[in-house]
C-alpha cells in the first residue's frame, strides 16, 4: 500500500508542510515516486513517521530525532515503551492512547510488521488528544478514569456490539431498545467524564470529527446519530407530561431531525464561555444567532411549545443530564442572546435612520 503526500498528511494529521520539510532535512524521505514525480510513502516510511512522531513528543529537537534514528537506537519496543511512561508521568489521563500504544508495544515485541492502519490510527489518536483536551482536562480525565471501579472499555464494547446488531436489524431509534441502549451509552459516558457537561461535549466532538477513533471504537457518525435520535426519543417522553399530543408529533417532525446539531454549537459556546469571552463578542453573538435559529426549528417555528419545552428542561433533571447545559451555561448563554437582540436593535435603528 502506497500513499501520495496528501494521503498521509490527511490519514496521519500530520501536515504536508511538515512531511515536506522532513523531506528537506533528510528525516523522512519517501521511498517512492510516481512516475509523474509525486511522493510516495510505504509501510517503512510511515513506521518512521511514527518514530519521529513519538520521540516528538518526548521533547526532543528533529535534528536530536535523525542523530538517535541514524545510529538505529530507537527500536520500536523502545520508542513505544518510552511515549507510554511519558504519558503516564506527564499527562496520567491519556489512557485510550497508553492502551493503544501498550498494544503496539506487545505486539512489536513479536514483530515489526505491523498493518498500515494500525500506525495511522496511533498517529491520529494521538494527536486527537492533545487537539481538544487541555492539560488540566486530561488530568481530570485520568484521574477520573482511575477511580471507576469498573471496566469502562468492556463494556463500550459491549455497547457498540447491541448498536451494531441494532443498525443491522433496522430497529428504530424511537424504539424501547435503542432508547435504552441510548441512556446506557451516555451513563457510561458521563462516568468517564466525572459528570462533567463540558468535557462529554468535547468528548463527543472529537468522536465525531476524528475518524481514526471511529474506526479504533467502531463508532462512526452513522452510529453517533442513531444514538443521538434514540436519546432525543426519549427525551420527547419526558416533554409529553409538559404537551399535547399535536405538540408531541411535531417534536418528532422537527426536534429529532436537528438532534446532531446541538452539541458542536453547545462545544462552541463552551469554549467562549471558559475563555471568558464577552457577550458582544462578535463570535458568540454569531453562535448566539445559530442557537436562536436552531431553537425555532426543533419546535417548528411554534413559540409556545419553544416555552413549555424551556419550562420542561428547567423542571426536569433527566433532559439536562448527558445534554452538556447546566445553569452557568444558560446564565452565559442569556446574556449572549441579549447582547444579540440589542445588537439586531441598534442595527435596524441605523439602518432607518
Amino acid at each position: 500500500m502506497l500513499l501520495k503526500i496528501g494521503e498521509l498528511a490527511k490519514r496521519t494529521g500530520v501536515t504536508i508542510r511538515a512531511l515536506r520539510h522532513y523531506d528537506e532535512i533528510g528525516l523522512l524521505s519517501p521511498s517512492r515516486r510516481s512516475e509523474g514525480g509525486f511522493r510516495l510513502y510505504d509501510p517503512d516510511d510511515v513506521a518512521r513517521l511514527y518514530r519521529i512522531q513519538a520521540l516528538c513528543r518526548l521533547n526532543l529537537s528533529l535534528a536530536e530525532i535523525r542523530r538517535v534514528l541514524d545510529a538505529g537506537g530507537a527500536t520500536f519496543p523502545d520508542i513505544v515503551g518510552k511515549q507510554i511512561a511519558f504519558l503516564s508521568h506527564q499527562i496520567r489521563h491519556a489512557v485510550v492512547l497508553r492502551d493503544h500504544l501498550a498494544e503496539l508495544q506487545a505486539r512489536l515485541k513479536q514483530s515489526d510488521a505491523l498493518p498500515m492502519d494500525d500506525w495511522l490510527a496511533a498517529l491520529q489518536q494521538m494527536s486527537a488528544v492533545f487537539k481538544y483536551f487541555s492539560d488540566e482536562e486530561r488530568d481530570v480525565l485520568a484521574l477520573q478514569r482511575a477511580s471507576v471501579q469498573d471496566a469502562p472499555d468492556e463494556e463500550k464494547a459491549a455497547l457498540t456490539g447491541e448498536l451494531r446488531q441494532l443498525i443491522a436489524r433496522g430497529v428504530p431509534p424511537d424504539s424501547d431498545e435503542a432508547q435504552d441502549l441510548g441512556y446506557r451509552w451516555l451513563q457510561l459516558l458521563m462516568r468517564e467524564v466525572g459528570g462533567d457537561e463540558g468535557l462529554l461535549m468535547k468528548y463527543y466532538a472529537m468522536q465525531w470529527n476524528e475518524g481514526a477513533l471511529q474506526w479504533i471504537s467502531g463508532v462512526d457518525q452513522a452510529g453517533m446519530t442513531y444514538i443521538s435520535r434514540a436519546m432525543a426519543h426519549r427525551r420527547i417522553g419526558i416533554y409529553a407530561r409538559y404537551c399535547n399530543e399535536e405538540e408531541i408529533r411535531r417534536l418528532r417532525r422537527h426536534y429529532v431531525r436537528h438532534t446532531t446539531s446541538w452539541p458542536p454549537l453547545i462545544a462552541a459556546i463552551r469554549a467562549h464561555m471558559a475563555n471568558g469571552t464577552a457577550a458582544d463578542d462578535p463570535g458568540l453573538l454569531r453562535l448566539a444567532g445559530e442557537w436562536a435559529v436552531l431553537s425555532k426549528k426543533k419546535v417548528g417555528g411554534d413559540e409556545r411549545l419553544a416555552a413549555k419545552l424551556q419550562q420542561a428542561f428547567a423542571a426536569e433533571p433527566a433532559l439536562r443530564f448527558g445534554s452538556g447545559i447546566d445553569g452557568r451555561f444558560l446564565d452565559y448563554l442569556d446574556k449572549a442572546l441579549l447582547a444579540l437582540q440589542t445588537h439586531s436593535i441598534d442595527n435596524k435603528t441605523k439602518a432607518s435612520s
